[in-house]
């Protein structure tokens, strides 16, 4: 069941900073201020939650507050997260070409998420590590 909550919160706090990053390049003004208000709170919360699993956690609580492991569970997380967005968006831009609906700002979103979303999981799983080692 653990594993089940960890990838449901780490993937909650990828899609945080994904949507986080989408927002802050496609708005303006005040809007762009809720993106990163995103992004932060999805750095946060993945952050948080390696910390709990880390030897650090060790050393503050005296026992690892999350007994997974991250680096493992955040590759399998990934995958999954991957793979099911990689499926919506190829089913999304068919639907989308087969209705003469794909223009130019929807090709900058599906680019802007990809490069956002493979940029944050290399950054969120190389802190995991990180935090893991021993």
């Amino acid at each position: 069941m653990i594993a089940f909550v960890s990838i449901v919160i780490l993937t909650f706090a990828f899609a945080l900073i994904v949507l986080g990053g989408v927002t802050v390049w496609l708005e303006e003004g005040r809007r762009r201020l809720q993106g990163v208000a995103l992004a932060v709170t999805g750095i946060l919360t993945s952050v948080g939650y390696a910390f709990l699993g880390s030897r650090f956690s060790l050393q503050l609580f005296g026992r690892l507050i999350v007994r997974v492991d991250l680096p493992v569970l955040m590759a399998t997380a990934l995958t999954y997260t991957l793979g099911v967005s990689a499926g919506t968006a190829l089913g999304l831009g068919l639907f989308l070409w087969a209705t003469d609906r794909f223009q130019g700002r929807v090709e900058r979103t599906v680019v802007a998420s990809v490069v956002s979303g493979l940029l944050v999981a290399l950054v969120v799983t190389f802190f995991a590590v990180v935090l893991s080692s021993p």
